[in-house]
């Protein structure tokens, strides 16, 4: 409580001000009340044998204005600033956040196994792409034209719609599985390989219906692009990048005098190929848990390595990235018949 009432203050006087010092002011007492709220809900999920994942989530619904947004807009407000130099800020946090995790799940995947359960994992990526691309295509061509952005777009739309629901949350996914303590069993690497497949194989997908929306035909540069770039990153990756990750992380743990030039040379890893996947045309994310799986097979990693980061990744970033992914669900649309109506229709599916 003595935390809230000293952030309060904070962040309203820092959103009075137009400073940089007011903006930086705010941006961290946003982040004290993201950490603060993200870390009990996610003690009370824990508690009720849910991952904190999901508290952490609810943590941001009852920030944003689908709650103390409806309540009490004044403290919403005050609480959440919305000046454009702070949200980037806070989302530049999120972002990172995302990267440890996913390199993170790359470390702990074990890749062996990835390969005993790929036929399986690729058989669920694929009806996991397929089965709600058709449905969402589908039922974007059913929606009314009050629904649609544009009309005489529909197909555009359509497709767009059955994307959005094609595409796993890998970030939401690796977090459940590894809290679940699944990740080092079977049913959890298919689980966490088909999200990874489902996640690459929709990117690609994204770049066919941006070329729709913007030159109403598909780019086949781009797609072309992302599909022989991921081809050729895996490939790779997985021969000559497996033995350059050894080598570095060899030379900063036997060349360095600090302790932490080995967590370095991973975190500088891991930047490198989640920039390579996104100049490819792939979400950043493939480049992140890729170079986990590689950093994971280091034969010189320790367990009090994988400790250091995964405190980090779990008490600062986790809360932040969830609590902000709950802030941006408002759920006062739904008392619109209409979307209440859509909003069903997409759960069904």
């Amino acid at each position: 409580v003595s935390i809230v009432l000293i952030l309060i203050p904070t962040a309203a006087l820092a959103a009075q001000e137009s400073s940089t010092e007011g903006t930086i002011a705010a941006f961290i007492a946003e982040l004290g009340i993201l950490l603060l709220v993200g870390r009990i809900m996610g003690e009370v999920a824990q508690r009720i044998g849910q991952p904190a994942v999901i508290g952490q989530l609810i943590g941001g619904v009852l920030l944003g204005p689908s709650v103390l947004g409806l309540l009490w807009p004044q403290a919403q407000h005050i609480l959440i600033p919305t000046g454009a130099a702070q949200k980037s800020m806070i989302e530049g946090v999120s972002q990172l956040g995302i990267l440890l995790l996913l390199l993170l799940t790359g470390m702990e995947t074990d890749l062996p196994l990835v390969k005993r359960v790929g036929r399986s994992a690729a058989a669920v990526a694929v009806a996991g792409v397929v089965i709600p691309l058709a449905c969402g295509v589908a039922l974007g061509a059913m929606l009314p034209d009050s629904l649609l952005p544009n009309p005489n777009a529909r197909i555009v739309t359509a497709l767009f719609l059955g994307i959005a629901l094609s595409i796993s949350s890998v970030k939401i996914v690796a977090m459940v599985v590894g809290e679940m303590n699944f990740m080092r069993r079977d049913i959890g690497q298919i689980i966490v390989a088909s999200a990874v497949l489902e996640d690459t194989i929709g990117w690609i997908l994204v770049a066919v219906a941006f070329g729709l929306a913007s030159a109403g035909r598909i780019d086949v540069w781009s797609v072309g692009r992302a599909v022989l770039g991921t081809v050729l990153f895996l490939a790779i990756s997985l021969t000559i990048g497996r033995r350059a990750v050894f080598r570095l992380i060899r030379f900063a743990n036997d060349n360095f005098k600090s302790d932490f030039s080995v967590i370095t040379t991973i975190l500088v890893i891991m930047v490198a190929m989640a920039l390579i996947t996104q100049w490819i045309g792939v979400n950043l994310v493939l480049g992140a848990f890729v170079a986990g799986i590689l950093v994971g097979e280091s034969p010189i990693l320790t367990q009090h390595i994988d400790e250091q980061l995964r405190g980090l990744i779990v008490a600062l970033f986790m809360p932040v990235f969830f609590g902000l992914t709950g802030l941006s669900a408002d759920l006062t649309i739904l008392a619109n018949p209409r979307l209440a109506e859509l909003a069903i229709g997409l759960i069904v599916i």
